[in-house]
């Protein structure tokens, strides 16, 4: 029997249960455990508990990155699957750390990018600088607090379904090495045959990022972020089966889902949908 560790981590900035800190919990109310048990999954879940409001949110974010990365430690060690369910796109840091397989490569699907630095932006939005973080592009003191992080190698990194993307960051991106499915405008083609062509050409290991605004928001709006050219359902299990028939997923972090918006409930049914794709039908 297959076994499943889902970790919630229901945090937006290190605030429990805020935007899209609701996801991971609605996810849950909506039955996502109940539809693994269905094909024979055992699951087991983890709550990551109180953040301490008090760090800020710099130190909320990477104390929840810690806590994702000892917990998905803990279940590779107990033979399970990590599912992580996050608020925040930058829990991935904690997740790649978990692991303890800092060459894996990482399919990242994402309406966005967070390769932004500090250096790089003026809103500040820290979760913009998720995948920057974890490639040691910043944040660089506060990475080396999460236990087994080390940097993964920005050429191990595909995107897919990214877009709307300002000329400056693809530079950056394409000096790092980065690969990169585009969706919007520079899209050609289908989703899955793109990425088909990037992905390893032999039987590897993997980790899959799933952040909820890579769907086109005409499917429903995973977030306030969320813009048009994005994948749809279907070309969302399209990539999931590319990824399936030649990688073996080592985790899953489902990210950046807002109950709250226009058709989240729909949203949430597709989540729920890839989960089982890619955690149930694995082998």
């Amino acid at each position: 029997m297959k076994k499943v560790e889902i970790i919630l981590a229901p945090y937006h900035g290190g605030v429990r249960e805020d935007r899209v800190g609701a996801g991971p919990i609605r996810l849950m109310e909506m039955g996502l455990e109940e539809a693994l048990k269905r094909y024979s999954v055992e699951t087991h879940v983890s709550d990551l508990g109180h953040i301490p409001e008090c760090e800020g949110e710099v130190g909320r974010a990477f104390e929840v990155k810690r806590r994702v990365a000892l917990t998905v430690s803990e279940a590779i060690s107990a033979g399970r699957f990590p599912l992580v369910l996050s608020g925040n796109c930058n829990a991935e840091v904690g997740t790649y750390a978990g692991l303890g397989s800092p060459d894996v490569p990482l399919i990242w699907f994402d309406g966005h990018t967070d390769f932004y630095t500090p250096d790089n932006i003026e809103h500040g939005y820290l979760d913009s600088m998720g995948a920057a973080t974890l490639t040691g592009q910043c944040w660089q003191r506060f990475a080396k607090t999460v236990p087994g992080f080390s940097p993964l190698d920005p050429r191990r990194l595909i995107y897919c379904g990214s877009r709307n993307l300002e000329p400056s960051l693809l530079e950056r991106l394409s000096e790092a090495g980065v690969s990169m499915v585009e969706g919007g405008a520079n899209r050609s083609g289908p989703f899955a045959e793109a990425l088909d062509v990037l992905l390893p050409t032999s039987s590897q290991k993997v980790l899959v990022h799933l952040d909820m605004d890579c769907i086109d928001p005409a499917e429903g709006v995973a977030n306030e972020y969320a813009e048009p050219g994005g994948l749809g359902e279907k070309d969302l299990l399209a990539c999931l089966d590319k990824i399936l028939a030649r990688s073996e997923p080592l985790g899953l972090t489902v990210a950046s889902y807002d109950p709250s918006q226009a058709g989240g409930d729909r949203i949430g049914e597709i989540a729920i949908e890839a989960i089982t794709r890619a955690v149930a039908h694995r082998d």
